[in-house]
């Protein structure tokens, strides 16, 4: 299959339309009051949808409505990857962990964890054990999510 990467979505013209075929999409919402806006690398490698972009983020509701801000009002890798799906218009999927009490991501646009692969989360290259929305993120991080085979 070929990669589709971010910069061939916005060609594409993906529109709100579209990603609805993909399931739930999010909507744009506003980071905290107060809160600094920070700027990070986002980096997302799928099976076939990948790329690399600078985008701003800061704490913010995601998914259902939970503030998402490591709880120190920060930047998170969730509220970047919701940041960059409001502004490319891709679609991102995720469940609620009850044991993590953090959200787990499902789907980001055409790839899908399964039985076999999950996304997994990195920032600098360490990978994220305590949740997406526990983990504080700084001007300048590389945030990656990656679709790997399940250990």
């Amino acid at each position: 299959m070929k990669k589709i990467t971010l910069t061939a979505l916005r060609k594409l013209t993906l529109g709100a339309t579209a990603a609805l075929a993909f399931g739930l999409t999010l909507g744009t919402a506003p980071a905290a009051t107060g809160a600094e806006m920070i700027q990070v690398t986002l980096d997302i490698n799928g099976k076939d949808f990948s790329g690399t972009i600078p985008i701003s983020t800061g704490p913010r509701p995601v998914f259902d409505g939970t503030l998402c801000d490591a709880g120190s009002n920060s930047g998170t890798p969730i509220t970047a990857l919701v940041d960059a799906s409001d502004k490319f218009e891709f679609n991102v999927q995720a469940q609620f962990d009850e044991a993590m009490k953090d959200f787990t991501v499902t789907a980001i646009d055409v790839d899908e964890a399964d039985s076999t692969h999950e996304w997994k989360i990195y920032v600098n290259d360490v990978q994220v054990t305590n949740g997406g929305c526990h983990t504080a993120i700084q001007a300048g991080d590389k945030v990656k999510f990656a679709l790997e085979p399940i250990e």
